[in-house]
């Protein structure tokens, strides 16, 4: 009754509070299940129904159902795989063409579960209640889809893609090559491409990848974001890939990857690996996979001898650092590293985007560059910046003009979104868009509870909590809505800041179509995951879609996407932001309004870069490698699930426990002892140490005493508390039966005498 009466607005009667969209229920608890607000059997069930219902690809289905598995926390799931397997596994049974479900058919239903919720970051699917695949070693899931690529196809796309690199992507699709080849004559195999914005930088290393596997070599490739990996062809966020822990900013710790895992088994079969918008990470991540790709491959080169190539633009963002300024920013940066002096520094300068002959572009492109270096000044920008407007309003109807006739065309959304420095004025411009939409509403509620147990607050209180890192708990949802995926729920098609256009929706599942990257147009289904936050006044989890709208994102996460129309709302003007299109006439600006000489007027968008990253020298050069000692096998590392800043590291309260016999070990000397002369302590030093130590139990047995008596004053209090609270409950339940009959309706409250009213109140 607690959630609907939270969830559900204006009820009249109890009878009221029970219907759901207009039909009645019997109890409670059928209500809130029919709102989807409970983590039960019937509700995995339902879904995974609403899941066949949109599709038929088995394969689809399994991979949804194991990010539910990963992100959920229904941990038994054996009744609901004893009476759905068959689902499952029912394309298996067609090709084998039996006519009867053996245990082989479901084995390989299961093999192909654990695959996703590997892939999904989740461990063995036994630890979830269903039964255990046939193991890693059998099926090497990581492996065979590194190996899964066709060469022969791949071949033919390198022979065209190859014809049509400049003279300067040759140059470094050469080297890179030749690296390969030879990479144990050389003592060092790092590479930075410093590629500014429109110059094929993921051409150049979708050609690289695509070349080494049609060699039947393993290439892995990864982005410092999730949106920046779904570029490149299998590309993944490093985190994901390397296991690579969650670390604080100034912290230095090696990536959960076990010597005998299948990971590392994966990486020491690896010839490259590709790191794209490598500016954006902090250089203690590079660190981490440095330290420990030189631990597995028993290799004191740098990453362990595999040929690294990672390419950014410094004029685009540097790593984030909280609470930090621009020092911060230039110390955790990948040119303050220690292997920044050693790495191979190639250049992309020619702009791709621009026509030979078309002169306008060509001043773009040079007034850009301008623009992030620092050249055109701190407030001299060129002289055609975009298109200003004078409103957010306006901002809307110039980016998405006739939406009205386009709020369904997938293509439409693809080229055109609104950036801005801040998540608020994302979140303004996003109702600003989405009210525009004439399309029926459906609005999904979400489930909060407190993170941690014994914590006593109110679930309205979490419902009231908003972050930018978590979906709203009113999650407002339209046919056509463009929304952004939160979480690396199927990466690498569906990553942290994958743009999805919803086409249905369902009580369980929404379903979308990919916008841009290597997955454009295929159909996704997005179920409802558990999510927790960590940067609000209390932790709590929330059981939600994990999107949010996205006409308009953050400059971070439009980092690595191209418009062809681009609205910006800023009072700085940002090489990133304007790199995201290729020329003025597609940006269109509002600057905002200040206050000069008494008099309201636009305002300048001033230039701030920070000029010492372009040059050649590392930024500090005290730094060293960290030394490395690897984790005992039987401590299980914390891991960052989706992004570096997601999570948080707790301590068992047993970490600090010690038995009696240990704490009398750490205060008595150590003596040496020979095997051929019995040398014991003077019998004086052994009374004194004896005496210490039963001081010390004495403190502690009065310190207990005291702590026992502050318990049952605790107690006490705690008793008091609930008798009040039953006292209150008596009240709340008489004065609503005064106010209700029997079938829940409401009656008009009768007068009372002035003496009642006393006693009440």
């Amino acid at each position: 009754m607690r959630l609907l009466l939270t969830h559900k607005k204006g009820p009249k009667s109890f009878k009221d509070l029970r219907t759901i969209e207009g039909q009645s229920y019997s109890s409670y608890r059928e209500a809130v299940k029919a709102m989807g607000l409970l983590n039960d059997e019937e509700t995995w069930k339902t879904t995974i129904m609403e899941i066949i219902n949109h599709t038929n690809d088995r394969r689809q289905l399994r991979a949804t159902y194991a990010s539910m598995l990963v992100f959920s926390d229904l941990e038994d799931q054996s009744t609901i795989w004893e009476e759905t397997k068959y689902l499952f596994a029912s394309d298996f049974l067609h090709h084998y063409k039996l006519t009867e479900y053996n245990d082989e058919i479901y084995l390989d239903a299961l093999d192909d579960i654990q695959e996703h919720v590997w892939n999904c970051g989740g461990g063995n699917i036994d630890q979830y209640g269903l039964p255990a695949s046939r193991g890693g070693e059998k099926t090497t899931n990581i492996i065979r889809r590194e190996r899964s690529y066709n060469k022969e196809k791949l071949a033919e796309e390198v022979k065209e893609k190859s014809a049509l690199l400049n003279n300067k992507q040759r140059h470094c699709y050469d080297t890179v090559l030749a690296r390969i080849e030879n990479s144990k004559k050389y003592a060092n195999n790092g590479i930075f491409i410093d590629a500014s914005g429109g110059t094929g930088t993921s051409f150049v290393l979708n050609t690289l990848l695509d070349t080494v596997r049609s060699h039947g070599k393993i290439a892995l490739a990864v982005a410092s974001s999730g949106i920046a990996a779904t570029v490149l062809h299998g590309g993944r966020t490093a985190h994901n890939m390397f296991k690579i822990p969650l670390m604080e900013y100034n912290e230095v710790r090696a990536c959960g990857v076990r010597k005998n895992s299948e990971l590392a088994k994966l990486l020491k079969m690896t010839s490259l690996i590709v790191w794209d918008e490598v500016v954006m990470a902090n250089k203690n991540t590079l660190t981490a996979l440095d330290i420990t790709l030189r631990d597995i491959l028993e290799e004191e080169k740098f990453m362990g001898g595999i040929v690294f190539v990672c390419a950014g633009d410094f004029r685009q963002i540097l790593p984030v650092i909280r609470g930090g300024g621009k020092n911060d920013e230039l110390e955790y940066c990948i040119k303050s590293s220690y292997f920044w002096d050693d790495l191979i520094k190639l250049e992309l300068t020619h702009n791709v985007r621009l026509n030979a002959n078309d002169i306008e572009n060509k001043t773009f492109a040079k007034n850009l560059l301008a623009l992030g270096t620092g050249e055109s000044g701190p407030t001299e920008l060129p002289e055609k910046f975009g298109i200003t407007v004078q409103t957010r309003n306006e901002l809307v109807e110039k980016v998405y003009d006739n939406l009205e006739e386009n709020h369904l065309n997938s293509l439409y959304f693809e080229k055109r979104d609104i950036i801005s420095p801040t998540n608020d004025d994302v979140d303004r411009i996003n109702s600003i868009v989405y009210e525009k939409s004439k399309e029926r509403e459906k609005v999904y509620m979400s489930m909060d509870v407190a993170a941690e147990e014994g914590v006593d607050i109110q679930t309205s209180v979490f419902n009231a909590l908003t972050s930018p890192s978590i979906p709203p708990h009113e999650l407002k949802v339209k046919i056509g809505s463009v929304v952004m995926v939160m979480r690396n729920i199927c990466p690498p098609k569906l990553c942290n800041g994958t743009r999805v256009m919803v086409t249905n929706l369902q009580k369980n599942i929404v379903v979308g179509k990919i916008l841009g990257g290597s997955y454009r147009g295929e159909q996704v289904l997005l179920p409802r995951i558990t999510l927790e936050a960590t940067d609000t006044p209390a932790r709590f989890k929330r059981k939600q879609f994990p999107v949010k709208l996205c006409y308009a994102m953050t400059i971070n996460k439009s980092q690595g996407q191209t418009f062809d129309r681009c609205g910006l709302l800023l009072d700085s003007a940002q090489y990133v932001a304007c790199s995201r299109v290729t020329n003025w006439n597609s940006l269109i600006v509002y600057p905002g309004w200040e206050k000069v000489n008494e008099n309201d007027q636009l305002k300048l968008p001033r230039n701030c870069v920070y000029k010492e990253l372009f040059n050649r020298k590392p930024l500090t050069n005290q730094e060293t490698i960290p030394k490395f000692t690897p984790a005992s096998e039987s401590i299980e590392p914390v891991l960052a699930e989706e992004e570096p800043d997601q999570g948080r590291i707790v301590i068992p309260k047993e970490a600090y426990t010690i038995t009696e016999e240990e704490a009398i070990a750490m205060i008595m000397p150590v003596y040496p002892h020979d095997e051929k002369e019995n040398v014991s302590p003077p019998r004086e030093d052994i009374e004194d140490r004896m005496d210490e130590i039963k001081n010390l139990l004495e403190e502690l047995k009065e310190k207990q005493e005291e702590l026992k008596e502050k318990q049952e004053e605790l107690k006490e209090k705690q008793l008091d508390k609930e008798k009040l609270l039953e006292a209150f409950e008596d009240v709340v339940v008489k004065a609503v039966k005064r106010c209700s009959d029997d079938e829940g309706e409401t009656s008009p409250p009768r007068k009372r005498s002035k003496e009642e009213q006393e006693k009440n109140e």
